[in-house]
């Protein structure tokens, strides 16, 4: 849009030069002239710029008084003014009301063709069959022009508005996964951790009764309550984790910098990465699934690597390159914890591969390849 506004405003510089030399020794029409075009350049602007209000009717009427202005230039002014009226044909076609689009661009393409007729044959005195014989070339490049000028117009218009059907659509998919996503952990939480705290509940209220009467059993319900607790946390902690996962509003790098701050608040470990910009416009599914990586591969380099530094590198060319390398003590084969697991179940059903790179004293390395 902002290549439209500089085009359109070369050409109002040119209209301007145009009848200024034109009339430089004519300073009445001069005058009328620039003063005309200055105020249809004004409307313009007022239009374009949404200083019109959010009236449709006020548009229509401002688009209108600048073919007139046009129309009027070009029959009394002449020179290159029929270039303003095709720079206003190749604004009707995004105006979204149709019936609006048909009557505007039947108005101005009418008035280039009057205007033009209209001033050979009134100030020229020219029948309409001499024009047509005497200029039948001009007509014809007018008529390609005007074919040129619409089709490649509505054709971008039409594309433009696909694409914001499609952003549309993406939006309300990412939407919907999000709600789903929420719903699924919601119902983990209710199944797991529910079931979890009533158990821990009942053991509890079993301990309350035996505590003065059976030592050994309320020691064995102590260790059960204990062994519940644990598992209770660590699952408020995974589902906490996939929850924060999901907030990505503020963009994938932003994530990753909270992320990385958070853990150099506890550690002495340097984190240094590089995320390519593209990223942000990936899906958000992808998002999220890179953001795991990330806070998996973080989370065991800094338990089980011994190291001192972590390098994350974030590259989007025709696939999605994530690496994560430590320079920790490495080893010769590793069991994979659940977090790997499911993040392994997540890449492969979008078709993504994931490779563990490791060796004694050689640090431990994550390569994740995502398809675009």
């Amino acid at each position: 849009m902002k290549k439209w506004l500089i085009i359109r405003t070369l050409f109002y510089i040119t209209f301007i030069i145009n009848i200024f030399f034109r009339y430089i020794d004519d300073l009445r029409n001069l005058i009328i002239f620039l003063f005309l075009l200055l105020f249809a350049i004004a409307n313009d602007y007022f239009r374009l710029k949404g200083k019109l209000g959010d009236s449709s009717k006020k548009y229509y009427i401002s688009t209108v008084i600048s073919i007139a202005i046009g129309g009027i230039l070009k029959f009394f002014a002449s020179g290159y003014m029929e270039f303003y009226l095709y720079v206003l044909l190749a604004e009707i076609p995004w105006i979204l009301n149709k019936k609006a689009v048909v009557g505007l661009y039947i108005l101005d393409i009418f008035t280039i063709f009057s205007s033009t007729f209209l001033r050979l044959y009134l100030r020229e005195g020219m029948s309409p069959m001499a024009l047509i014989q005497e200029d039948y070339m001009a007509l014809m490049l007018n008529i390609l022009l005007i074919y040129f000028i619409s089709v490649s117009t509505f054709s971008y218009v039409a594309l433009v508005v696909e694409r914001n059907k499609v952003l549309k659509l993406n939006e309300e998919i990412e939407e919907l996964t999000i709600t789903k996503e929420r719903n699924r952990i919601a119902q983990e939480i209710h199944d797991d951790l529910g079931h979890k705290l009533v158990a821990l509940s009942m053991n509890l209220d079993v301990m309350s009764n035996l505590i003065d009467k059976d030592v050994n059993k309320t020691k064995e319900l102590l260790k059960k309550c204990q062994i519940l607790t644990k598992d209770s946390m660590n699952s408020l902690r995974k589902a906490v984790y996939t929850l924060k996962e999901r907030d990505l509003s503020q963009g994938l790098e932003n994530a990753i910098v909270s992320l990385i701050d958070n853990i150099d608040n506890a550690s002495n470990i340097s984190i240094e990465y590089h995320v390519d910009d593209k990223v942000e416009s990936m899906s958000f599914e992808k998002k999220t699934i890179l953001y795991a990586i990330i806070r998996e591969g973080l989370t065991n380099s800094i338990k089980h690597s011994k190291c001192s530094q972590i390098n994350i590198d974030l590259q989007v060319k025709d696939k999605i390159c994530l690496r994560i390398k430590d320079n920790g003590i490495g080893c010769s084969n590793f069991i994979k914890g659940n977090g790997l697991k499911g993040i392994e179940e997540r890449i492969n059903n979008i078709n993504g591969s994931i490779e563990y790179i490791t060796e004694e004293g050689k640090g431990f390395e994550i390569l994740a390849i995502l398809p675009m």
